[in-house]
């Protein structure tokens, strides 16, 4: 298959770089749609967040297409890049004008028995260098169970799990510097017994040496309901170098929990990279 080729006519970026992952839960793009139905009110809402988040790379999650991605980020601001799959809930990325970018074709493999996800995969140029990015929401259901039991969700998930290491080991065998972004619906702390993180981190080859953002760090979403986190920024090793100190952000939203439904049980996570950190 041929990757599609972007060169967005907009003049160059300036680093550093914004990179961000949201999942806007049922997010469709007309107004009392779904699971979730908003208004217009609803969608300025989280336009409203979008200029707040004011990221260059947004890997998105639950979300219709770019047409419902128009509905909340500036067109004249934002190319939008989403998986192929015939679905109401893709994942994608909005990327900032002025960035290049290669779609590659989806992560098909992460699509067990026709009913998950694809990952949406592409290549975006930071500093004169490629960085290949990949959105992905991952089955729910097996937070912090063992993979090995009997529950269908842990079932799906471990199917899951060979076919993204195949990807970050394919990425770290090339030496090409790799991000995976999303919902990957596993809590990797306070989880002694997790066998996931450990499978992928493994350094081998040796870029896959990972770096995740939210390690040890509290989710604050609603009040911190669910205090460990589920969204992920996972960087190989050459990118891990290029995170700015401090940089972290869990952009939590300002209305009540009777707002989660117009907004999104998910608040964006968000990290500054830096090429010109080493690398």
């Amino acid at each position: 298959m041929i990757a599609l080729f972007l060169i967005l006519p907009f003049p160059a970026h300036s680093e550093p770089y914004k990179i961000a992952t949201w999942n806007i839960e049922h997010f469709r793009d007309s107004n009392n749609e779904g699971p979730n139905p908003r208004t217009d009110d609803d969608f300025a809402f989280l336009a409203k967040y979008v200029r707040r988040m004011n990221a260059d790379i947004i890997a998105l999650q639950e979300t219709e297409g770019p047409a419902a991605a128009r509905r909340i980020f500036d067109p004249e601001t934002y190319w939008f890049f989403f998986s192929r799959r015939n679905d109401e809930r893709l994942t994608g990325f909005a990327v900032r004008n002025g960035i290049e970018v290669k779609q590659h074709p989806d992560l098909t493999g992460l699509n067990i028995g026709g009913n998950n996800r694809h990952g949406t995969d592409i290549s975006v140029k930071m500093n004169g260098r490629w960085v290949r990015m990949l959105s992905i929401h991952l089955q729910p259901g097996c937070w912090g169970d063992p993979l090995n039991t009997d529950k269908e969700a842990c079932r799906i998930l471990s199917a899951q799990l060979p076919v993204l290491e195949s990807w970050i080991d394919g990425r770290a065998a090339e030496g090409v510097p790799f991000t995976v972004l999303g919902d990957l619906n596993r809590r990797f702390d306070n989880n002694p017994g997790d066998t996931f993180w450990p499978e992928i981190d493994d350094s081998v080859p040796a870029n896959a040496d990972l770096y995740r953002v939210t390690e040890n760090r509290t989710d604050q979403c609603w009040g911190s309901r669910y205090p460990n986190f589920i969204d992920h920024i996972v960087l190989d090793l050459i990118s891990s170098r290029w995170v700015v100190q401090g940089s972290f952000t869990h952009l939590v939203y300002d209305e009540g929990v009777e707002f989660q439904k117009k907004l999104s049980d998910h608040c964006p996570v968000i990290v500054i990279v830096d090429p010109e950190l080493g690398g």
